[in-house]
């Protein structure tokens, strides 16, 4: 239910200036193509380019503050896409104010702040969201369903090997992004980039019961594009984390700032049964394309192809080592039985504030989809390639309600 006595959700955007930012490129496109949402008011650093901003996306409300905004009662939801040191603040500012939060990942700059937050969610009982998308990213679905129908039999151990190529990883900063060359801001190599890795991996085959690991600066000190000038950098460039998931996968992950010679992020699977390899030119898991490559025995090898986005909102998997249900985004969680920003696990505090439950995207959890068949086609069999047959009148009937 809304504050507002309008039925539809109604946003307030933090930081989407209409220059730059994640906010213009990721969250204004979704919540226009929704009909639950409509955005009312938008708030950057200054007056100037929070009304240009509000201008191009029909919003009646501009703000040079945060606080102007998450007290206004049009604004039901307020969605946080400024830099990482000031998502602290505002969030506890808009759940002060009583508003729902939509935070981009990292949620905090460190794992006390994002517990701090999490406490104060919960005892607001306000529903939340942290922005790791990379769970319901087509292909990361594709593969946690294929795993989970024992494809490649029992899964014993999996590898992800990354390279990340863009100027601040490798430590060459635009004036807007040199605050990250301090680690102590929350935002580096570790806790966005293994942060989005990590939510896949748990999505496909589970948490970590333990792990080690290895965070180290081997470039050290970056350089300021806007002068050339030399700039102080603790922010790490290699990663490599290594352990056991639940139901015993053998695991390890290596991030890289800097070129691959080959493909940019490759993630093997190996299972009792076959083996899966998945490639991608770019080392960004949670949004690139994928070519995903499956081995079973001495069959031949097969490049599979990643059914529509539709066909696998249907999927009514389980979990590939629990076995049972999924959770499905049939319906939002209520406070009650699904805690907000939910209780952040000791064993991921290598991912500042990596959340055990993977969080979706806001239509996942404070919108609803219509309930998944019961009973679908597998989405391989071998000879046959992707699922196809009886169920796909249902799934093109399939709408986002």
């Amino acid at each position: 239910m809304t504050n507002s006595a309008n039925t539809r959700i109604g946003v307030g955007l933090i930081g989407a200036s209409a220059d730059r930012g994640w906010g213009g490129i990721a969250h204004v496109p979704a919540l226009q193509a929704l009909d639950a949402f409509q955005i009312r008011a938008v708030s950057t650093t200054r007056m100037e380019s929070a009304n240009a901003t509000a201008r191009r996306l029909g919003a009646h409300l501009a703000f040079d503050t945060h606080e102007a905004l998450v007290v206004r009662p049009e604004v039901d939801l307020v969605v946080v896409a400024v830099k990482v040191p000031e998502h602290k603040q505002i969030v506890s500012d808009a759940l002060a104010a009583g508003k729902m939060v939509y935070c981009e990942w990292p949620l905090a700059r460190n794992l006390s702040e994002a517990e701090a937050l999490e406490r104060f969610a919960r005892e607001r009982r306000l529903r939340t969201v942290v922005g790791l998308q990379g769970g319901l990213h087509p292909p990361i679905l594709f593969l946690r369903d294929l795993i989970a129908q024992g494809v490649i039999g029992k899964p014993l151990s999996t590898s992800i090997r990354a390279h990340l190529t863009d100027d601040m990883w490798v430590g060459r900063y635009d004036p807007p992004v040199e605050y990250m060359a301090h680690a102590k801001h929350g935002a580096t190599l570790l806790s966005i980039m293994l942060g989005h890795g990590l939510e896949p991996l748990a999505r496909v085959l589970g948490t970590f019961e333990s792990l080690s690991a290895v965070v180290a600066n081997q470039r050290g000190d970056g350089v300021r594009l806007s002068d050339g000038a030399s700039l102080p950098k603790d922010a790490p460039d290699e990663i490599v984390v290594a352990g056991v998931l639940e139901g015993g996968i053998v695991t390890s992950l290596h991030y890289s700032a800097g070129q691959s010679a080959g493909s940019a992020m490759v993630w093997e699977i190996q299972g009792t049964e076959g083996s899966v390899r998945v490639e991608s030119a770019s080392g960004y898991i949670h949004f690139t394309d994928f070519t995903i490559t499956l081995r079973r025995g001495s069959e031949p090898v097969h490049v599979l192809q990643v059914p529509p986005l539709m066909r696998l909102l249907t999927c009514n998997s389980t979990h590939p080592q629990r076995g049972s249900p999924a959770s499905t985004p049939s319906s939002p969680p209520t406070s009650a039985t699904e805690p907000p920003m939910r209780r952040i696990s000791r064993s991921h505090s290598i991912a500042t504030g990596y959340s055990r439950r993977s969080h979706g995207p806001l239509k996942q959890v404070i919108g609803s989809i219509r309930p998944a068949p019961t009973e679908r086609t597998p989405i391989f069999e071998p000879g046959r390639g992707t699922a196809a047959g009886p169920e796909e009148k249902a799934i093109r009937e399939l709408t986002l309600t």
